[in-house]
């Protein structure tokens, strides 16, 4: 028993006077970093080539030299800065496209799947089967005889029950086609440049539900007569919760233009304001100035009668008088 405890003693004391070995060209860590600059590399070569971007010719060979097997240490950090620096030249030669969405479309090119044709990354095809669904839902809905024009017209206060609900649903669906196609085309176009960031995915579920939600908006609760005498007064409400849905970021200005206005009328007009202002500013001026020709017309008149002693200045006293009458009939 003692003997086993002693023997435990030692080990504890050989393991804490042991020192960690510090980290070193080759660790995992290191390994992993290069791992990626390699493929990062190589993706970016293949894009280049495939879309006739112009690079230096022995940027490829020299990237063979420098292949990276898994637990390879490069040749120690020469071979770690050279590949660092083919990385940055191969950014250059690929701007604006970048090195993380070059690696996704081509990772999701390799893995191939029958769901590939509905677009080259997740986020795509998740749009496209959104798409799909809404621009399904919109042709099953008007397929129902309870939605109509006159039922469609009726809105929340004026309609009720089931026919209610067909035809705001058949409004929501058509305010989630018109942000399911500003979403998805917005989305191919960062793919087609090679600009994709996966970090903003789920921007494109909140513009989704802000499509929705600005749809019906636009077309339910906001007066039936603000458009009447625009442009916009020709659509139906169909046509505008397909708008709102398309740009939610509009019918947020409109929102804000509507609150501005409200405030303007509570707070009074603020052009009326400012001109209150700038006319409290200038009558300001002006009695300030009134004051100061004030003041110098006596300085004058207490030089004159100082003057009148002197015979000799009877022509600068005369000046001095005129200049006196003057400045006074200036503040009359």
């Amino acid at each position: 028993m003692w003997k086993r405890a002693s023997r435990r003693a030692g080990l504890r004391r050989r393991a804490v006077a042991q020192p960690v070995p510090p980290t070193e060209f080759g660790g995992p860590a290191f390994s992993s970093v290069l791992e990626q600059l390699e493929l990062e590399c190589r993706a970016m070569v293949s894009y280049a080539l495939k879309q006739g971007l112009a690079m230096s010719p022995d940027l490829p060979g020299r990237l063979a030299e420098l292949r990276v097997m898994p637990g390879a240490s490069l040749h120690g950090e020469s071979g770690a800065r050279e590949l660092a620096g083919l990385h940055r030249q191969l950014v250059r030669a690929i701007q604006p496209a970048t090195p993380q969405a070059v690696v996704l479309i081509e990772r999701e090119r390799l893995r191939g799947g029958w769901l590939r044709w509905l677009g080259p990354i997740p986020l795509i095809r998740t749009l496209t089967l959104t798409s799909v669904g809404c621009l399904a839902s919109v042709v099953g809905l008007a397929m129902s005889s309870l939605v109509n024009e006159r039922n469609i017209t009726l809105g929340f206060l004026d309609s009720s029950g089931s026919t209610l609900g067909w035809n705001v649903m058949f409004i929501l669906a058509c305010a989630g086609l018109g942000a399911a196609f500003s979403a998805l085309f917005q989305a191919h176009r960062y793919v087609a440049d090679a600009t994709y960031d996966p970090r903003f995915d789920s921007s494109y579920a909140a513009r989704m539900i802000l499509g929705l939600i600005a749809g019906l908006i636009l077309v339910e609760l906001l007066p039936e007569n603000l458009f009447a005498e625009s442009s916009l007064g020709a659509f139906g409400k169909p046509a505008l919760a397909m708008m709102g849905g398309f740009s939610a970021s509009a019918v947020y200005r409109l929102l804000q233009r509507m609150v501005e206005v409200m405030e303007t009328v509570v707070r009074g007009d603020s052009g009326q304001q400012a001109a209150a202002v700038i006319q409290s500013q200038r009558a300001s001026a002006e009695s300030e100035s009134i004051r100061a020709r004030g003041e110098l017309a006596a300085g004058l008149l207490d030089l004159q009668r100082e003057m009148q002693a002197d015979p000799r200045l009877d022509q600068v006293r005369q000046q001095l008088t005129g200049l006196a009458r003057q400045m006074m009939s200036d503040d009359s």
